[in-house]
């Protein structure tokens, strides 16, 4: 065989016999079943080539699964020589070489150059890659007329309309871009193309900074590894980059790609796994998914990279169970005989994630995300999230790059068993032609982008930046402080500038583990330091059922929204408490299938809570109807303090709840100015806890309070009083 573009010989060979011999991991043994499982309705049959369609219709969907089985049915080739597999492989491409030079370019519904096949260049772009991969596996064994027509009629004319005709797309440093390079380069080590391999590694103008692969690593990802556009992207962008890597790896064209910049590939597959929570899922941060996560293929190609390339065999819990799966299809051979080993092993013990800081900007000097991690009394993973990075988006480098929310300061809390503070994600049904053609719905910019769709606090009824994406991307969160080595409390500080006129806001998030309350306890300090009086609301989205409010939350007579514009027209104010004084707290329950949470809540100056639904304004239903609670205050300078306490437990089905109260009876703020913010919780026990903070700096502080002093070293003290 000539040589694959993702594995070598001996590794085929060493496979192939293994197989042979039944001497597989029965892991690997079972994958192998299920993938012929798979392909067998379609063996044999006259292959499926559709026209043009609809994004996400029968056309479009048909012609992504038939690169997909492209792509499966070459390896299974390579371990089984069934001629079956080639069969299918040799009439598929020839069936596509037959037809694509003759197809006029798609009808394209937004702002992406149309393929042939589909309606965006991207999915050609996929298309391509897969392709070229299955061809190379199965090609030594088509006679030289046909290999001449497959590369001429398919791959030649496909290069042309991505790398030429898209010239400017073909250089983007983004998704699209890496996905673009990446398949030019394969169909270049098909091809025998220098010159195209060399444009894919180095952009149209040669230089590795306006374009090319070398581009994409350097300015698309930290130093930690972290994504420009966010999880959802990430995982998406780290499919390309991997397969792309081993290819220029396993044909000698960069034998040190894994190495590259101080292994930013490694950096970027662990970074994903510290984004996702223990169920699997990733955060929803900027344009994003709720349900995408580890299952996800870039995700389980990198668990493959690190076990592979990197020798890190000890990978997240939740992405081992994926993999030993026989329900998940592996994406590729390379290294999938050393993972079936590595997982047919017994598991060995693995340390809890912990704490840490994620810088963000290709320098690392853009802000970031502090990701606190604490365990639960089962002994799951209680995980709270503050981004304060940049915006997610960037126009200097493509008008599309544009997945950015307005969302400085956002927490999200998943307290072990559910997401407790959510992210509402992007406004889009994906793929789903009816709602908007499977596009980001007008929605996503009127709400979800908006700052309020955030658990942030918002000034004045308006969004950071104004909404507008340029003064975004020249700003971005200070980390104040970030402690994660300590047993009882790990905390993250960050301040925004800049974000609103004639406003500082600063937040300080801390997971507490007091020995009288089983679950951790999240605390969420915001200031907001303004030259003049302002509105501020703090929302807080959640998922569950309301159960108790104090003081009682009141129906309004008739819902309305609560504003006019920057997303308030989408939230339904369905009712509102009385005023708390400064002094007092209030207190929500809700229950999550089967958790409560009550989020404790007092502020510097008098507050309101609202409640409601999201949904308003919105004809065509494309929202959800969630539902949100917001503390609400008018003031120059302000503190909201939440708590967020986890407890109890309901099954309807056996008819049990126990602890449906929450252990936290009230929480005041004891002292706040310009430079330090004392919180006390008092337990219904009776018992207090003094939670004292600098928002500045660390070092010595003296703070008198009611005649009686207060002193602590470093950055918060947490001490039983």
């Amino acid at each position: 065989m000539d040589k694959a573009l993702l594995f070598n010989v001996s590794e085929i060979q060493e496979l192939r016999e293994a197989f042979e011999s039944k001497r597989l991991p029965a892991a690997y043994m079972e994958q192998i079943i299920q993938d012929q499982a798979r392909l067998r309705p379609f063996l044999g049959a006259p292959p499926n080539i559709p026209g043009q369609g609809e994004a996400g219709g029968v056309e479009h969907t048909q012609h992504k699964q038939n690169y997909q089985r492209l792509h499966l049915a070459s390896q299974l080739w390579l371990v089984t020589e069934h001629p079956d597999y080639l069969a299918f492989v040799r009439t598929l491409l020839l069936g596509y070489a037959d037809i694509y030079a003759t197809l006029p370019s798609h009808v394209s519904k937004d702002s992406n150059p149309p393929g042939r096949l589909f309606h965006q260049c991207l999915n050609e772009s996929m298309w391509l890659l897969y392709a070229c991969d299955a061809y190379r596996n199965v090609s030594a064994q088509l006679p030289e007329d046909e290999r001449r027509v497959i590369e001429q009629h398919l791959f030649v004319p496909m290069v042309a309309l991505i790398a030429d005709h898209n010239a400017d797309d073909f250089d983007v440093i983004h998704n699209h871009g890496i996905w673009s390079v990446a398949a030019a380069a394969f169909a270049g080590m098909v091809l025998n193309d220098r010159e195209l391999i060399s444009r894919a590694l180095y952009g149209n103008a040669g230089d590795g900074v306006s374009g090319g692969f070398y581009a994409q690593l350097d300015r698309l990802f930290s130093p930690d590894g972290y994504y420009l556009e966010g999880p959802y992207y990430h995982r998406f962008a780290l499919r390309p980059t991997i397969l792309l890597a081993e290819a220029l790896k396993q044909n000698a064209v960069d034998d040190v790609i894994y190495d590259y910049r101080d292994g930013i590939i490694g950096k970027a597959v662990t970074c994903l796994y510290e984004l996702s929570f223990e169920d699997g899922r990733f955060m929803a941060i900027n344009d994003s998914s709720k349900t995408m996560g580890l299952t996800d293929e870039g995700a389980i190609l990198g668990a493959m990279t690190l076990v592979g390339r990197y020798g890190q065999p000890d990978l997240p819990p939740a992405l081992r169970a994926i993999l030993l799966s026989p329900e998940t299809p592996l994406p590729y051979l390379a290294t999938r005989l050393e993972l079936a080993r590595q997982l047919e092993g017994e598991e060995q013990p693995r340390a809890p994630r912990g704490s840490l800081f994620i810088a963000d900007g290709a320098d690392g000097k853009q802000g970031g995300i502090g990701v606190l991690r604490a365990a639960t009394e089962s002994g799951r993973e209680a995980m709270a999230y503050l981004t304060f990075g940049q915006h997610g988006s960037d126009p200097n480098l493509h008008s599309a790059l544009d997945h950015g929310h307005f969302d400085g300061l956002h927490l999200g809390f998943y307290n072990g068993r559910h997401e407790t503070l959510t992210d509402y994600g992007f406004s889009r049904w994906v793929n789903i032609e009816p709602k908007f053609g499977g596009r980001y719905t007008p929605e996503n910019k009127s709400y979800a982008k908006q700052t309020v769709a955030h658990n942030t606090l918002v000034v004045d009824e308006s969004s950071q930046h104004d909404l507008n994406t340029p003064r975004a991307c020249d700003n971005h969160g200070t980390l104040v402080h970030a402690e994660t080595s300590r047993t009882d409390v790990h905390g993250i500080s960050a301040r925004l500038n800049g974000y609103y006129e004639d406003v500082e806001l600063q937040r300080s998030v801390l997971l507490l583990n007091l020995p009288d309350i089983a679950e951790p306890l999240l605390v969420d300090i915001q200031c907001a330091d303004g030259g003049g009086e302002h509105r501020y609301d703090s929302p807080l989205h959640f998922s569950g059922q309301l159960m108790t409010a104090t003081p009682h939350l009141t129906p309004l007579e008739a819902p309305r929204a609560l504003g006019e514009a920057n997303g308030y027209q989408h939230l339904w104010k369905m009712s509102e408490s009385q005023s708390v004084d400064p002094g007092e707290s209030a207190s929500v329950t809700w229950l999550n299938d089967d958790t409560f949470s009550t989020a404790h809540l007092c502020a510097s100056n008098p507050m309101r809570l609202a409640y409601g639904l999201i949904g308003a304004s919105d004809p065509d239903n494309n929202l959800r109807n969630e539902p949100y609670l917001m503390a609400r205050s008018t003031a120059c300078r302000h503190v909201f303090v939440t708590v967020m306490e986890t407890h109890g437990y309901f099954d309807e089905s056996r008819e049990i709840s126990r602890d449906a109260r929450p252990q936290v009876a009230e929480v005041t703020i004891l002292a706040s100015d310009e430079a330090h913010v004392i919180v006390r919780l008092t337990l219904d026990s009776g018992k207090a806890y003094r939670l004292a903070t600098a928002r500045r700096e660390g070092g010595h502080h003296e703070v008198v309070v009611a005649g009686e002093r207060h002193a602590w070293d470093g950055w918060f003290e947490l001490s039983a009083v």
